[in-house]
């Protein structure tokens, strides 16, 4: 008998609906190996987190590799199959458009992230930094 999940969260890395939990799980995607950090999501030019490459170069590896968020992980990701979808709304993520925030050395950021961390998805209408 096949189980199958119902994923309801995308991967920022790849784009494709992987993950059970909301941002910040540190589910892993099996697709790209990206661990679903909230910080990284936030800062997507901040390595050194729940992944060693940022969320933009993990994205550039997925693109220029053929799949992997970073190529040591190369024998541990499955292509996507037939069953797995995208955001349709998902996009690589674009510096010029999309206020790509950079943490300020220092400071807490604890308390200042958004209560509804889907709005961490720059690829969404709900966006939390969107430009009008």
């Amino acid at each position: 008998m096949v189980t199958i999940t119902l994923s309801s969260f995308p991967c920022p890395c790849c784009g494709y609906i992987v993950f059970d939990g909301p941002p910040g799980s540190y589910d892993i995607c099996p697709i790209c190996f990206w661990e679903d950090d909230l910080s990284q999501l936030r800062f997507a030019r901040m390595g050194g987190g729940a992944n060693r490459t940022s969320l933009l170069e993990a994205q550039r590896n997925f693109a220029d590799s053929g799949g992997v968020s970073e190529p040591r992980f190369r024998q541990q990701v499955r292509a996507p199959s037939t069953l797995d979808r995208r955001d349709p709304s998902w996009r690589p993520l674009d510096e010029n458009d999309n206020h790509v925030e950079d943490p300020t050395p220092g400071a807490d950021y604890g308390a200042a992230y958004p209560a509804d961390p889907t709005t961490l998805y720059y690829w969404r209408p709900t966006f939390w930094r969107r430009r009008s």
